[in-house]
């Protein structure tokens, strides 16, 4: 019953693709954060969803009508030249036979993501591909949540909709990425024009807020504390009204402090511990790198931890030794895999996309449009949400940053059409 489900909500994105080419788009990135091939059981499993969205939505693009206020940015060229790179890496790959696997989905979310600022032409486009990335994040967390509410969580208990240790079902990830779709909610309560009925919509978008919270203190993550803690930062700090975005963090604290029990904050005081087996083995897998990239500036290709082997001495006397640990943070697992320049491209990225993003204000003022000026403020927030849960997990090469990046280009390019309107 799953699969039929499923299959009807691929077959709708298809049919009215062709009507309005930006839902192709749109099914991809459903497709790849709702994952139905890893939920359904009959049916979608031995479909390619995705290739075939991609396919369409490429085809799509090569007929699309030009316009003016739609070009190249240098974030979309730099994802390109970071793309090419990181194939490149493939001849040297120390873990040949990972890398290839981990190159094969990695590259296609990158590129793919190019071409997505060239199908958002208005602000409708604009808002319906952030309720695309959060209806999608959602189905994670509603499932997530309820469990919780009836059972209770706990770390690396597998109540998502994905199973496995793996994606949106691994904790820190659905932890980082929950955190960071709070913005977009509040965003689209204020702002979001599509769904007619507005206190309807309010309503349902307060609710997404609850279970947002809920998922990322129901995992159990640590990644959980320091997303809250950017994301506390941030909403004060970028708030147009700071007293109110004070307000709204400690109502938000108000709503989950019901769910926070003795075990959370046990696993959540063990962030600072210096023989925390788990902490430190990441510390040492992160100098293991950093002295790699010293020697093979290159990178070791993706998959590179693979053959990664370290012993460090803790606090307590005790000698650490980790062999074939993953990188659990993004900024080494680039260096790491894609070497300095691979690296340097990264962070180039990074930086475009904020420094976008950190033009709301003059956007605000240029276009004599609200809406986009805190488009750029909530963005920024979850990208640093983002930023900040990726010093603790390794999901640099996932489509949700790349998402954002592509929002990026496409927030400059409405900027220019609603400054010159």
């Amino acid at each position: 019953m799953r699969g039929i489900f499923l299959l009807g909500i691929v077959l709708f994105f298809l049919m009215l693709g062709f009507k309005s080419p930006i839902l192709f788009v749109l099914g991809y990135v459903w497709a790849s954060i709702f994952t139905p091939q890893l939920v359904a059981y009959s049916i979608i499993p031995s479909i390619p969803v995705s290739f075939i969205f991609a396919l369409l939505a490429f085809g799509a693009f090569l007929v699309l009508k030009k316009v003016d206020f739609i070009r190249w940015r240098a974030q979309t060229v730099v994802t390109g030249f970071f793309a090419v790179w990181m194939t490149i890496t493939l001849f040297w790959a120390v873990a040949p036979d990972g890398a290839f696997f981990k190159w094969d989905w990695a590259i296609k979310s990158i590129v793919f993501t190019m071409i997505i600022p060239f199908f958002i032409r208005e602000r409708k486009d604009f808002e319906i591909f952030i309720w695309t990335i959060l209806i999608s994040g959602m189905a994670h967390c509603i499932a997530f949540g309820l469990k919780i509410v009836l059972s209770g969580g706990g770390y690396g208990r597998p109540l998502g909709l994905v199973g496995g240790n793996t994606g949106y079902g691994e904790g820190s990830t659905l932890a980082m990425f929950s955190v960071s779709l709070i913005p977009m909610a509040i965003y689209l309560y204020f702002h979001q024009i599509l769904v007619e009925h507005k206190r309807l919509a309010k309503w349902l978008l307060s609710a997404f807020i609850f279970f947002l919270l809920l998922t990322a203190i129901g995992t159990y993550a640590r990644t959980a504390v320091i997303c809250f803690a950017a994301l506390t930062v941030c909403l004060i700090y970028y708030g147009r009204r700071r007293f109110l975005s004070l307000v709204l963090v400690v109502l938000l604290v108000a709503i989950t402090y019901p769910f926070v029990d003795a075990d959370w904050v046990g696993r959540m005081s063990s962030i600072n511990s210096d023989v925390d087996t788990s902490a430190m083995g990441r510390v040492a897998v992160w100098k293991w790198v950093i002295e790699y990239v010293a020697s093979h500036p290159f990178g070791g290709g993706f998959e590179m931890y693979r053959i990664n082997s370290y012993s460090m001495l803790l606090a307590d006397g005790s000698v650490l030794n980790v062999k074939g640990k993953a990188y659990h943070n993004i900024y080494i697992e680039v260096l790491g895999e894609g070497g300095i320049p691979g690296f340097l491209m990264f962070l180039v990225l990074i930086g475009l996309t904020l420094m976008t993003f950190m033009r709301h204000k003059g956007v605000s003022i240029a276009t004599g449009a609200p809406w986009l000026g805190d488009a750029g403020r909530y963005l920024l927030i979850s990208t640093v949400v983002y930023l900040a849960g990726g010093l603790f997990i390794g999901v640099a090469f996932q489509s949700y940053f790349y998402y954002l990046v592509a929002l990026s280009a496409a927030y400059l390019n409405l900027g220019v059409r609603y400054a010159r309107a």
